[in-house]
C-alpha cells in the first residue's frame, strides 16, 4: 500500500489553497465565473508619427496578475534586513502605479521579487530577482523593478514594426520619430541603465520581453534565463520557450556585483545570450508570460485545460477581458498547487532528475503577463 503524500505546511495549505478553482481543473468542471471582471484592455495601435487613426489589423488585450510568495516560517526571512526603494524614488512611483493593475480578489499586494511591463506597441516584459541576493541583506526586488523600468521606458519610445502611413495618400513613409528595437535591444539597454544607475548597488534576475507588432500580427520575443513564454494556439501549445540554466535551481541572469563579493556569486551573463523567437500570431492566440513559479508548479497540459474551461465559462460574457480572466486564475491555480501536496509538480520531476528529493509545489512568487490576439474583420 503506497504511503500517504506528506504535508508538512498543512495549515498553510488551508489558508491559501484555492480550492474551487484547484477543484474544478482536477474535475474538469468550469470554474467560477463570479470574479469581478475588469474592461477590456486593448493595445490596438503604436503612434509614433503622424497617421494615428489607421484602422489596425490585430487588437491585443492584455492581462497581469501576480502574488508574492509567502513566508512560511523564520528560516525563510532574509538573515540581514533588506532596503527597498523610498516612497519618493522614481522606480518606485512606478512600480506602484503597475501594482494597481491587481486584481483586488486575490490577497497579494505586491509582486514579491518579480516585477513586469507593459507598454503600447506592444511590448510586454517580465522579471525574476534572484533570491539569494537577500542573505546579504539586498532586496531581490530592486534589481527586477529596475530593470523592467528601464526597459519599459525604451520600450515605450519605440515600435514593434514599421510607423504607420496610408499608401493611399502618397508613396513615402512619414518620418519616423522613434526607433525600431528588438527585444534584446529593449533588454540590452534596459540592463545598462541598470548598471549605470547608482540607486542599484548589486543584484540579480531574469528577463523575458515581448514585442507584438498590432500591423503585421508579428511577435518577436528574447529569453534570458528560467523566466519565459509560451502560445496556445486553438487547444494546443503552439510554442513553448525553454528555460535556460546554468545548472539546476540556477538560471541564467543579468546580474550587478561589488568587486568584494565572492567568487562563486560571479555567475553573469548579458542580454546577447538570450533565446530569440518570432511567429506569426492568429486570432484568439494566447500568450503567456511568466516566471517559474508557474512552471514549477503547474503542467502544460493544465494550463491547456484552464484555457478550454475559462474559455466556456466566459462564452456568454460578451466584453470580458479574457486576457485578464486567464492572468488571474492562472495565478490563483499555481497558488493552489503550491500547496497540493498530494500532486506530483513539474519542480519535483526535475529534482527527481537531478537526485534531489522533492515534495509537492514550490513555494514562490507567480507573476503572469498574458495577452489574447484578436483580429479585426
Amino acid at each position: 500500500m503506497a504511503s500517504k503524500r506528506p504535508a508538512p505546511f498543512a495549515d498553510l495549505r488551508l489558508t491559501y489553497r484555492p480550492n474551487q478553482l484547484y477543484q474544478s481543473i482536477t474535475a474538469n468542471r468550469i470554474p467560477s465565473a463570479s470574479v469581478p471582471w475588469s474592461p477590456p484592455l486593448f493595445f490596438p495601435a503604436h503612434s509614433r508619427c503622424a497617421h494615428t487613426a489607421l484602422r489596425r489589423p490585430y487588437k491585443i488585450e492584455i492581462g497581469v496578475s501576480f502574488a508574492g510568495k509567502p513566508a512560511l516560517d523564520a528560516q525563510q526571512l532574509p538573515k540581514k534586513k533588506t532596503i527597498a526603494f523610498s516612497r519618493d524614488h522614481p522606480i518606485a512611483q512606478w512600480r506602484n502605479g503597475l501594482l494597481k493593475w491587481e486584481n483586488k480578489k486575490l490577497r497579494s499586494v505586491s509582486a514579491g521579487e518579480d516585477f513586469f511591463y507593459v507598454t503600447q506597441g506592444v511590448s510586454l516584459g517580465i522579471a525574476d530577482g534572484v533570491g539569494g541576493w537577500s542573505e546579504d541583506g539586498v532586496d531581490p526586488s530592486l534589481f527586477s523593478q529596475a530593470l523592467m523600468y528601464y526597459a519599459s521606458k525604451h520600450a515605450s519610445s519605440s515600435w514593434a514594426g514599421e510607423p504607420d502611413f496610408d499608401p493611399i495618400e502618397g508613396t513615402s513613409k512619414p518620418e519616423k520619430s522613434g526607433q525600431s528595437l528588438s527585444p534584446v535591444d529593449i533588454m540590452s539597454l534596459g540592463y545598462e541603465d541598470v548598471l549605470n544607475d547608482p540607486s542599484i548597488e548589486c543584484g540579480s534576475s531574469t528577463a523575458c520581453i515581448v514585442n507584438i507588432d498590432a500591423q503585421s500580427g508579428k511577435l518577436l520575443a528574447a529569453n534570458l534565463g528560467d523566466s519565459s513564454f509560451s502560445i496556445l494556439r486553438s487547444s494546443s501549445i503552439f510554442h513553448e520557450q525553454k528555460p535556460q540554466t546554468h545548472y539546476f535551481n540556477c538560471p541564467r541572469q543579468l546580474a550587478k556585483l561589488l568587486p568584494t563579493q565572492r567568487p562563486h556569486l560571479r555567475i553573469t551573463d548579458r542580454p546577447e545570450h538570450a533565446d530569440t523567437f518570432s511567429t506569426q500570431l492568429r486570432h484568439e492566440d494566447l500568450i503567456i508570460l511568466s516566471v517559474h513559479g508557474l512552471g514549477d508548479n503547474v503542467h502544460p497540459g493544465e494550463i491547456l485545460a484552464l484555457a478550454s474551461l475559462l474559455r466556456r465559462g466566459t462564452a456568454d460574457q460578451p466584453g470580458v477581458n479574457f486576457a485578464q480572466v486567464f492572468a488571474d486564475k492562472l495565478v490563483e491555480y499555481a497558488v493552489g498547487c503550491m500547496f497540493a501536496y498530494d500532486k506530483i509538480s513539474p519542480f519535483e520531476l526535475a529534482a527527481q532528475d537531478e537526485g534531489f528529493k522533492h515534495v509537492g509545489g514550490k513555494i514562490d512568487d507567480v507573476t503572469i503577463v498574458t495577452a489574447r490576439i484578436v483580429e479585426n474583420i
